[in-house]
């Protein structure tokens, strides 16, 4: 029986309002599940939940610290050996027979093991990161990859993305995107093309592979990342595409990774006050979240309002991180769009960025 009209109606619309929920542009996010794995295991008994505790904190602190050889350091080897004691909550589930375990770990507790340790500490709110790959084999030539027709590639993608702890997404691969990004721009890694299919997606950072079967059982792979204005090339070589592909989003989380964690050692750096000024605060909401993201960024010790005046909030933080990191992080949030720089002093005198007579400049949008 057809449904009435206006049921009719409204379940369009719940279609439409899901459709759009599917498509989100990639942007820089908070990862929320870093401190959750799953793992297979034989049984429920205790030693099995004990050497699954064990690996699935291993995992854990790959991702937090984005150091993927974190498990072979001498120091951590005592802690793996009490994870039990870091988990906040467990469940077992099965599925087509097998056995799996879900582990949730305390995130302070993590964290705070990191910072005891002197481990560096990847801030969850990373970039997100847009992947093209074109493909040349032996058998059908060159060809854009596309994830309807890879389905178990692409799963394997986003398996080391969850690893890692890296927000990983994929092109449609429609007609704009073919347009945007032909096959011959992708495969000459063009950035200009880059850059322009990447609108769209309102990409934080864009991997651009190129895999290429040099023979039945070799293949080789090119590597760009390009992020921040700045371009990281790297190569893979391996057995099977999907090995030179893993690698490629692997080596992208080492560099994302290197560019973003903080060190909580003992740091030659000396904490010091990085004025920050931020146009375009028109209400509460505005300056309740401007204030609790400065605050809970992992560059800042502090975040002091010295300031409000019309609609520009005014706040001093306290950091130890070099200027450039520090600028890189807050680049990652979408609500600061960073100002124009003001005209140049033409005396050759000029304040030191973060300083009270040349703060750094945002717009809250």
């Amino acid at each position: 029986m057809p449904l009435p009209f206006q049921p009719r109606i409204a379940l369009f619309s719940v279609l439409i309002l899901l459709a759009l929920a599917a498509w989100q542009p990639v942007q820089a996010r908070v990862i929320p599940d870093l401190y959750e794995v799953i793992e297979e295991v034989p049984s429920r008994g205790t030693t099995d939940r004990a050497s699954a505790s064990r690996r699935g904190l291993e995992r854990v602190f790959v991702r937090v610290t984005g150091d993927q050889d974190i498990g072979s350091s001498p120091q951590l080897a005592p802690v793996l050996e009490k994870a039990q004691n870091y988990l906040q909550v467990y469940r077992y589930k099965t599925e087509d027979n097998q056995l799996y375990l879900h582990l949730a770990y305390d995130p302070r507790a993590v964290n705070d093991l990191v910072h005891q340790l002197k481990l560096p500490l990847w801030p969850a709110n990373r970039p997100g990161t847009l992947v093209w790959i074109a493909v040349d084999t032996l058998q059908n030539g060159r060809d854009s990859l596309r994830q309807e027709d890879y389905p178990e590639l692409f799963g394997l993608l986003d398996g080391i993305a969850a690893e890692r702890g890296l927000p990983l997404d994929f092109p449609v691969m429609d007609l704009n995107d073919q347009r945007n990004m032909p096959l011959g721009s992708l495969w000459a890694q063009d950035e200009a093309a880059a850059q322009r299919a990447g609108v769209r997606y309102s990409s934080d950072a864009t991997l651009m592979g190129r895999l290429l079967q040099t023979s039945g059982q070799r293949w080789q792979a090119n590597w760009l990342l390009i992020h921040g204005g700045r371009s990281y090339a790297f190569d893979a070589r391996g057995d099977s595409m999907e090995e030179v592909a893993l690698r490629g989003v692997n080596e992208a989380a080492n560099v994302l990774a290197e560019r973003y964690a903080v060190s909580t050692g003992e740091s030659d750096g000396v904490a010091s006050a990085v004025l920050v000024e931020i146009a375009g605060i028109d209400s509460f909401s505005d300056y309740t979240r401007a204030t609790q993201y400065l605050q809970e960024l992992a560059q800042v010790s502090s975040a002091e309002v010295l300031a409000v005046s019309g609609d520009c909030l005014t706040v001093s933080l306290t950091t130890a991180t070099p200027m450039a990191s520090l600028r890189d992080a807050l680049a990652l949030n979408r609500n600061l769009k960073h100002a124009d720089e003001g005209p140049m002093d033409l005396t050759g005198y000029r304040a030191p960025l973060g300083s009270a007579q040349n703060p750094l400049r945002y717009t809250w949008r």
